[in-house]
This record gives C-alpha cells, structure tokens and sequence, in this order.
C-alpha cells in the first residue's frame, strides 16, 4: 500500500463525510465516488468495503435506492469473503434502511436482525443500541407491540449503562408512546417523565417541550386535566423560548383545548389567539385553528367576531378543497345567522346563561342535535347533555326516532361523571 494513496483517500473520505453531516449530498457523493477510485486502487478490501457503505448512504439521502442497495450488497459480499464481522453488520443495517424506505418492512425485520445477530462484543454497543432501536420502529409500524417492546428495552438499557442519556431519553419517549398504544398508561407516564428528566439534565429544551406534551396528552386521556394544563403550560412557557414559531402555536393550540375542558372560556381564547398569531403558513392547520377560535367565540356568544373567523376558515378550507370542514363551517354561520334572529326577538337578558337556555329552546330538532354535538366535541359535556335532552323531548313531541338520541344521553351522562 502506498501512503500517498492512502493520504488521498484519507482527505477524500473526510471531505465527503464533511459534506454528509451538512447535508449536502451531491457533494458528498462526488467526494466519495473519487474514495471509491482510490480505494479500488489501493485494493484492500476492508477499504473497498467501507467506502462503498459510505457512498451508499448518501446515495439513500438521494433517493437513489438502486444503486445504494447494490452498493450495501457488494460490501456485504466483500465483509463475507474476509470474514469482517463489523463491516458485514453496518452493511445489513444499510440494506434494512433501503427496506424501510421501500415499504418492504419485513425484509427490514429480517436484516435488521442479521446486523444485530454478527455485530460484534468489541465494538461500541451503543451502535448496538441504534440498531435495536430501530429494529423497534419497524416492529412499531408492523404493530408488532411485544416485539417492538422488547427491542426498544433493549436499546434503553445499552444508552444507560454505557452512558448515552439523549439516547435512553429518546427511547423512553417510544416506550411511553408504545405502553400508551398498548393501554398500559401508568407505565407510559413513567417512561415520560423518565425522559423530560433526562432532556432536562442534558438541557435539550426542545425535546423537553415535546417531551412535555406528550405527557400532557397522556393526562389528558386520563381525564387529568390538572395535571396535563401543568405540564402543557411548560410545554407553552419553554416553546416560547427555544422552539419554532410552529411548534409554539402547536403548544398553545393544545392548551387551549385544556382550558376549554377546565371551561376558562377566556383563557382559551388567549391561547388560541396566540396559536393563530405565531403560526407562519396558510394553510389547512391555520385553518382548524381560525375554526376552532370562531367556535369558541360562539360558546362565548361574541357572534360577530365568531363570524368573521369562520370566514377566514372558510377561505382556507375553499382554497385546499376539503368539503367536510366547508360543509361545517357553512353549518356553523347558519346556526350563528339562526341564533343572532333569536336573540333580537327576545326582550330581556339577564346573563349568558340566560340567553343559552332561551336560546335552545327555540331550535329545531335538528339545530338541537348539532349544537349538542359541537358541545361534546369540546368536552363541554354538561352543555351537550342538556341540549341532547331538549332533543329527545322535541323527538318525543314530534314523534321523531329518538333511540339515537337516549344512547347519545347515557354516553355523555357516563363522561360527565367520569370527569367529574
């Protein structure tokens, strides 16, 4: 071997492994496709065999799957004949990655474990880990739940023990996900407060906040309101800080819906002010969230400002063409339109309340149901039960089906209780 050629390849390799952790892969491909001229010069395998892995690489972050592939498969070859234990386990590893890409997901399974089954003790195990880990993705896609378990623990446990704590924090996040998957809620809330400890000792304030709103979710679900309104307001206070404009309007978006469930209408409206203020696109998600504000200033009765956020709705969701969310919000301005001719025929109101309650006692049937089903998918259970009891009684009086109607009755009585 000359130590010229190998000087050269040496500069080749670093400059396109350079260029690969910029993301610049066009160079770095050029970069490497030099090493792979020199490396053939050179004519020692385990070189061969390591440049090909690395130009295969980036050709998977081109998209060029073919030649990745044939590139994976020839080092794989190359390792076989030289009995390169290290080289043949990265080779499989490559080769899941193209099967992961390719949707070929059980194949994925199959060389992920060849790459974990040849891996060697002598080298770092936490690679080792990276691999179990995403062996454990592509179980959790397959909704293989015992198997994407056992491979995520084993992850876990080699980031701990060789000390790799953003590693262990992130898979204690996909064991949380996992266990809440499986329905096993009290272990999923201690992989994740396991891991918001962990980002917040390695001070990655980012994956903290998500981190944070997983858990707020988790206690959502549980109908712990209190504690997922604590842990989404740090979510919200360190977004502002450390994240994107987008994620901070994702934050607030969240904990607004808490505050509408705790029924602190005001806060809400705070909240989701903002959600719509910081998000920096026009598009369907600004428009759930122009939505979402104008139903919650119909619950606060400002029917003109409701109004006008349906329209700036409405003109999103007509750009993108989605026809379901067009087809509510129109329903939505004529129930306003329907409500705004009650309340100039009513005489006196002494309190929202009031107006509420005059208010559904002049609806249609039909106006009744939908009211009742914008309250319950707010979590306002307590209004949509007594709108669905003013339907079964109109039902009743008109002879109406009404056997929909009772169950819809016993199953928002049964979550009223449940939250309270």
């Amino acid at each position: 071997m000359h130590d010229g050629d190998l000087y050269i390849w040496r500069n080749l390799m670093e400059d396109g492994t350079q260029f690969l952790g910029d993301e610049q892969y066009l160079k770095a491909e050029k970069y490497y496709i030099q090493g792979l001229l020199k490396a053939y010069e050179l004519s020692v395998p385990e070189i061969v065999a390591f440049t090909l892995r690395l130009l295969a690489t980036v050709r998977v972050r081109l998209g060029d799957y073919e030649f990745a592939e044939a590139g994976f498969k020839e080092a794989l070859r190359i390792c076989q004949e030289i009995e390169n234990d290290k080289g043949m386990a990265e080779a499989w590893a490559g080769l899941a990655s193209i099967s992961v890409k390719k949707k070929r997901l059980k194949e994925a399974v199959n060389e992920y474990e060849q790459a974990i089954a040849v891996y060697p003790k002598s080298s770092p195990q936490l690679r080792l880990g990276m691999l179990f880990a995403d062996l454990g993705q592509v179980y959790t896609t397959l909704e293989d739940w015992a198997q994407a378990k056992q491979s995520y623990t084993q992850a876990l446990y080699l980031c701990r023990i060789h000390g790799f704590p953003k590693g262990e924090a992130e898979l204690n996040v996909l064991s949380g996900e996992l266990c809440f998957r499986l329905g096993q809620k009290n272990e999923a809330l201690r992989y994740l407060k396991h891991a918001c400890q962990l980002f917040a000792q390695i001070d990655d304030m980012v994956a903290l906040a998500t981190t944070l709103q997983y858990l707020a979710l988790l206690y959502f679900d549980q109908n712990k309101t209190l504690l997922a309104f604590e842990s989404q307001q740090r979510a919200v206070a360190i977004s502002l800080k450390y994240d994107s404009k987008e994620a901070f309007s994702e934050a607030c978006f969240f904990l607004s819906k808490i505050e509408q469930n705790m029924e602190n209408f005001k806060e809400a409206r705070y909240y989701l002010e903002l959600s719509v203020l910081f998000y920096p696109e026009q598009n369907i998600d600004l428009a759930l969230r122009y939505q979402s504000l104008g139903n919650l200033l119909f619950l606060l009765m400002d029917f003109s400002r409701s109004e006008l956020y349906y329209f700036k709705a409405l003109n999103l969701f007509e750009l993108f063409q989605d026809e379901q969310r067009i087809s509510e919000v129109h329903e939505s301005l004529a129930l306003i339109k329907e409500m705004q001719e009650l309340k100039e025929g009513l005489p006196d109101f002494q309190s929202k309340k009031d107006v509420r309650n005059k208010l559904h006692g002049e609806f249609t049937l039909a106006a009744l149901i939908y009211l009742a089903e914008f309250y319950e998918k707010r979590y306002n259970f307590r209004a949509a039960l007594e709108c669905y009891w003013k339907a079964l009684k109109r039902g009743r009086d008109t002879e109406s089906e009404t056997d929909w109607i009772e169950y819809r009755v016993q199953q928002v009585s049964k979550r009223l209780r449940n939250k309270r």
